[in-house]
């Protein structure tokens, strides 16, 4: 018989987990609907306070706080209940008025550099199949690193320069680990500025990532558009994004092409289409990173790729 991955009173914790605190980490907009509350920009989404649930009228689906993280932001239950377990969120529902200030954020400080890159360039590059180049651009411009738990550390800035987000991911292919370093705020997810007026959205940085790789692989030299990873389905860092770079005109969706990405491109699409112009493109398989390991796979040159060694990456640490 398997060892349990949680303890009963992990789970009860998760469980226990305020549903309004979660919902403000996501910095997402509540208004009142009696004694509910409305989650703006997800149609029938409500919570109840009192008794921590939720319901979407608009989708027939409710729950409690794990299943809250899984509907979001379309995590597993594991990953869910990590999720909830791995953040100070306030552990007894809140009841709150009109005038007070719910489940207030701690100071975000990032995770403790590594003294090497040679774990997440190599899972990057090897495992994943990213171009060598744009993995390279992103840790000099100070926007990936590596943490002393080897994951890779994809960070958001404000408009000021100043770090607000951190989104993690493994690099131990046994496992699926992601999340987020405690108080990151998601409104200023993980993205590439461009110097165009159009602007692409991707659910992860992986995603965005790899599709500039298949870019690259088209020898498309003259992409310069804004690229933005959301961290979620929510649309909180796009609204940010736009809020901040009024020069923008048109946004392309490039979501996962599951049931989550397609519900969320279309619920997108629906809150900006009267401002901004709005195209799709969707991944092939079920999103661009699996596109970008079947090019590489299907073609005969990939044994480079095989043959390469993790000791092989490194670099000089910044």
């Amino acid at each position: 018989m398997s060892l349990k991955r949680f303890t009963d009173e992990e789970i009860q914790r998760a469980n226990d987990v305020s549903i309004v605190n979660y919902i403000k980490d996501l910095n997402l907009n509540t208004k009142r609907a009696g004694k509910t509350l409305k989650v703006e920009g997800y149609g029938g989404l409500y919570i109840d306070p009192v008794k921590n649930r939720w319901n979407c009228f608009s989708t027939g689906k409710g729950g409690g706080p794990i299943q809250l993280v899984m509907f979001l932001e379309r995590k597993t239950w594991v990953e869910s209940v990590k999720t909830l377990l791995g953040n100070s969120y306030e552990s007894s529902p809140v009841i709150p008025n009109s005038n007070s200030k719910i489940g207030e954020k701690g100071e975000f400080i990032l995770p403790e550099k590594n003294n090497t890159y040679k774990h997440i360039i190599a899972y990057l590059i090897q495992t994943r199949g990213i171009d060598k180049d744009i993995v390279y651009n992103c840790i000099q411009n100070k926007i990936l690193y590596e943490d002393g738990k080897r994951n890779c550390v994809f960070i958001g800035y404000d408009e000021k320069g100043i770090p607000k987000y951190a989104g993690l991911r493994g690099t131990n292919t046994n496992s699926v680990f992601k999340g987020e370093a405690e108080n990151s705020n998601k409104a200023f997810s993980f993205n590439m500025p461009g110097n165009t007026n159009k602007l692409y959205v991707f659910e992860s940085p992986i995603e965005l990532m790899s599709y500039l790789t298949l870019k690259k692989q088209l020898d498309i030299k003259d992409f310069n558009h804004h690229m933005l990873s959301l961290g979620c389905l929510a649309p909180v860092a796009l609204n940010k994004y736009l809020e901040n770079h009024p020069n923008i005109e048109e946004i392309v969706l490039c979501l996962n092409n599951d049931k989550w990405g397609v519900k969320a491109t279309n619920n997108i699409i629906k809150e900006f289409e009267d401002r901004y112009k709005v195209n799709i493109e969707f991944p092939k398989l079920k999103d661009f990173n699996e596109d970008l390991v079947f090019i590489r796979n299907r073609e005969s040159n990939s044994n480079e790729y095989q043959n390469e060694k993790s000791g092989e990456y490194d670099m000089e640490i910044y």
